[in-house]
């Protein structure tokens, strides 16, 4: 046991040592929850629980068996956070897939299914012994039930004579009580009063003769007066309260302990009856608000997932949100206000200081009519303001979504009057300029400042505002196609997946024919924060935006500040001169507008989804990595002139074929200061779009990676709902953790057995949190909850697919279906013809796999007038098959 004296929190221990006898896994009841149970009631223990587990390289089966089920059953207990660290001497396993190459009958196989029904984590990556001739392997690990326990972990050589490194571990633990404040009570807000107040303001005659900024402070002051006679305040203790506990459960609460106190001052038996009796209506009375309070999270789970992230970290120690930073003199910032002021002092250094020379001349571009200026009208506005998402946070000016969405009959006008005066006076509110940026973590160790990226949250009407003018550029570019072909972020008719499934297209044509692909990932330094805005709006203005919408622009991006909150405690305002905000509505619009003359500077493919680029060649061909090369000094030249740099050593090279190239690339980049050659490094993964390609186009690491996060999330659930029933299941199931695992599966589909197995096995435990199902065949849980099996639902996701490529749904060259006449066949009269392939990688990929189950699909599904009718029609043509509830792939 342990005790830490600056927070009070106390923990279990378990030292496990197969060596000794008798071994502490043999000790293990099957009473082994009820029992630590028990100890934790009584000692009053905070909810961590910490392992310490040794094994001996001489365990025996037994032993391990045990081992394996001692973790499965501290997993389970659901109010309890494990941290389990040792010495398992398992260095056959692979953390980096969570696989084993030992085989399927040894123990570091065993260990690992342990690992995932205990929906547990490794946080170790890195070797932790080593001896001179030796491959060095992981035998110490680190397992958590919560991913962000572990912060970072450290190695030092090992003490004494030990062959392994010591580990230093820092726990993200939240030791800090909430502070008292006092705020509005929104949920209380009397929407009457607040409508009738806004509703009796005389808009015209308050306004008459005011600038921009004068009726926004008007406006600004009129709402704000209007919610404080609206909506009442709360004062929050430094205590935080359960989240399930309502006032009614508070008050059976607080008459149990007050008959309590009674009884232990009387000790009479009629006070102690009526204690009792106050003691079950207040248990009663907690375990339905919980009930209530549970159902009500799992319910909206798919539309508002704040809520259900809300719920879990209230029954959480884990610290969440910036813990310690590391300074560069290698002291730490511990307070939240130095935290928020290093971090506001690394996001300001990323800005791009553009000089007051000649600009480069950007591209020309061919448009009918230039945008110049637009109305806007007040049935408009009313419609942005009822479609606001209510449970969102208010801007840096106070004003919550929810206020503007119930008041959005009384505010139309005044809104509407305010954003016509904004354009036609070509400014914006000095409010509107000012951002508070949150940092969230991105990778890497959570103590650099340097990974975690800035989001803005900026004022709701200004993104309201922002909505509008998007929707106008949009359709501007759209009608004159200025957007280029190459590019699929933010387009209609593009995505991530249809740029995923364009290039594999390419890419296992060229391997099916022999030959072999090198790619070059390209990354930019800080991309959104460093686009300079003298050259943006040259850009901007060179599509065909200009006049009082470019100058609309241009006051949206200067004289802009920003500061950082972390934890409530702020920086002081800096300066933002440059970027786009990341957080606002139009900055992916005006960066895209930024980056799309990029394509045109290269010969070879490329490809883009926003920032993300990658330029690629048939390697084997003669002049093929030269001309790559070449591309990218050219890619080089443009970043120069448009001030947007690329980071040398994270752009790295893919080679795929059996016959990968020799070639080698090479980027510009400083060393100490020095300009120099700096060769990118090949890869065997690149995390490509949200999916991890590897080089032999298997996908292994990506189900690897999915389904251990998917698996994470299904333990989050089984941890955090005491009363899951099966609805709440399949709410929160489909909504949370399916999704993870359906993500791009038209580019990554498994065709290996033992892969789609891998994520099969997701779901296969998620259906056991059912405590009347769990004992059930896996087939007759799928069908009892009325639920596919997910290589059902990934079939039936490629048909989707091929229904929009098929009817032109999707914008995109590649893959190219090609239609066989219905005279020459039998079937429907959309049958697609098929390649013969030599490989199993062109095969299996999507345009070939496809084709058979498409053409086996009846006339009035191929032809049904949209997406959603196609869906019932191979629903229904598909509700007798066997695969629907029972996966070859667990057969």
């Amino acid at each position: 046991m342990f005790h830490n004296l600056e927070t009070g929190s106390r923990g279990i221990c378990l030292y496990i040592h197969s060596s000794l006898k008798p071994s502490p896994v043999d000790t293990i009841d099957s009473d082994f929850e009820e029992h630590i149970l028990a100890e934790c009631k009584r000692d009053n223990l905070p909810s961590l629980l910490v392992g310490l587990v040794y094994r001996s390289p001489n365990s025996s089966k037994d032993n391990n068996e045990k081992l394996n089920s001692l973790l499965v059953k501290a997993a389970q207990l659901k109010h309890y956070e494990l941290l389990i660290m040792g010495d398992f001497n398992y260095p056959e396993i692979d953390w980096d897939s969570s696989t084993s190459e030992a085989g399927p009958s040894h123990p570091a196989t065993s260990f690992v299914k342990a690992t995932k029904d205990a929906f547990l984590v490794q946080h170790q990556k890195e070797p932790t012994r080593f001896r001179p001739g030796q491959k060095a392997n992981i035998v110490d690990l680190v397992l958590t039930s919560e991913e962000g326990t572990v912060e970072e972990i450290s190695t030092t050589p090992g003490m004494g004579k030990s062959d392994h490194f010591t580990l230093i571990i820092d726990l993200s633990m939240n030791m800090k009580k909430p502070t008292a404040r006092t705020s509005f009570n929104y949920a209380k807000m009397d929407a009457d009063v607040l409508t009738r107040e806004l509703g009796a303001i005389d808009w015209k005659r308050e306004g008459k003769g005011l600038k921009v900024e004068e009726y926004w402070t008007l406006l600004k002051g009129k709402i704000s007066s209007a919610v404080e006679k609206a909506v009442p305040k709360r004062n929050t203790q430094g205590r935080r309260r359960q989240k399930w506990m309502d006032g009614g459960t508070l008050t059976s609460v607080r008459t149990k302990h007050k008959l309590f106190r009674r009884w232990l001052q009387t000790k009479s038996g009629e006070d102690y009856t009526a204690y009792v009796r106050a003691r079950n209506r207040a248990s009663a009375a907690c375990r339905r608000a919980k009930k209530k309070l549970e159902k009500t999270v799992a319910k909206s789970a798919r539309t508002n997932p704040k809520a259900f992230w809300s719920y879990v970290k209230s029954k959480t120690s884990t610290r969440s949100g910036v813990g310690d930073l590391k300074k560069e003199d290698g002291n730490r910032a511990t307070t939240d206000r130095d935290k928020a002021e290093l971090l506001n002092t690394f996001f300001q250094s990323v800005f791009t200081n553009e000089d007051d020379g000649p600009l480069p001349q950007p591209p020309t571009y061919n448009y009918g009519e230039a945008l110049v200026d637009f109305d806007i009208k007040d049935e408009e506005v009313k419609k942005k303001l009822q479609g606001l998402k209510t449970n969102k946070a208010g801007g840096p000016d106070g004003i919550s979504p929810l206020v503007l969405s119930t008041a959005a009959d009384s505010l139309a006008h005044p809104v509407a009057e305010l954003f016509r005066r904004s354009l036609a006076a070509e400014q914006v509110p000095g409010d509107w300029k000012r951002a508070t940026v949150t940092p969230i973590f991105k990778k890497g160790s959570r103590l650099t400042p340097g990974n975690y990226r800035p989001v803005s949250l900026t004022c709701i009407l200004c993104k309201v505002m922002e909505g509008l003018v998007r929707e106008r550029v949009m359709k501007h570019l759209a009608e004159n196609n200025l957007i280029h072909k190459e590019q699929h972020g933010f387009v209609a008719g593009r995505s991530c997946v249809t740029q995923l499934l364009d290039v594999l297209d390419a890419w296992t044509e060229v391997l099916d024919d022999g030959g072999s692909v090198d790619i070059i990932y390209t990354d930019f330094m800080k991309a959104f924060d460093s686009v300079p805005h003298k050259r943006l709006l040259s850009k901007v203005a060179a599509h065909g935006i200009q006049g009082k919408v470019l100058r609309w622009v241009e006051s949206f991006l200067t004289d802009r500040t920003q500061c950082v909150v972390v934890n409530g405690a702020s920086s002081q305002q800096a300066k933002v001169t440059s970027g786009v905000p990341q957080g606002s509505v139009c900055g992916p619009l005006l960066f895209v507008i930024y980056i799309n003359d990029l394509p045109e500077v290269c010969s070879c493919p490329v490809r883009l989804f926003a920032d993300d680029t990658k330029v690629y060649t048939r390697s084997d061909t003669e002049g093929g990595p030269e001309a790559l090369q070449h591309d990218l000094d050219s890619l080089q030249q443009w970043s120069d002139n448009w001030l947007l740099r690329f980071h040398p050593d994270k752009c790295h090279t893919l080679k795929l074929g059996n016959k990968k190239s020799e070639a080698k690339y090479f980027m510009k980049g400083k060393r100490g200061g020095v300009d120099v050659n700096i060769e990118l490094q090949e890869s065997e993964v690149e995390k490509d779009l949200g999916v991890h390609v590897d080089n032999r186009l298997s996908f292994k690491e990506h189900v690897s990676i999915v389904s251990g996060k998917a698996n994470q999330i299904v333990g989050v659930i089984r941890r955090t709902f005491d009363y899951l029933t099966e609805e709440m299941f399949i709410q929160l199931y489909k909504s949370l953790v399916r999704p993870k695992l359906e993500y791009g599966h038209s580019v990554w589909q498994p065709h290996n057995k033992t892969l789609c197995a891998e994520v099969e096995n997701v779901q296969r435990r998620a259906t056991k949190l059912i405590p009347g199902l769990k004992d059930e065949p896996y087939c007759e849980r799928l069908k009892a909850l009325k639920l596919p099996s997910l290589e059902h639902r990934r079939l039936r996701g490629d048909m989707i697919d091929t229904f929009k490529y098929v009817h032109g749904m999707y914008e995109a060259d590649r893959p190219h279906f090609e239609p066989i006449s219905s005279r020459d066949t039998r079937g429907h009269s959309l049958k697609l013809g098929k390649d013969h392939c030599r490989l199993n990688v062109r095969s299996n990929y999507f345009s070939q796999r496809v084709v058979n189950t498409w053409n086996s699909l009846p006339e009035e599904a191929v032809t049904a007038p949209s997406v959603n009718s196609f869906k019932t029609r191979i629903d229904n043509f598909w509700r007798h098959s066997t695969s629907m509830y029972n996966p070859t792939c667990l057969v």
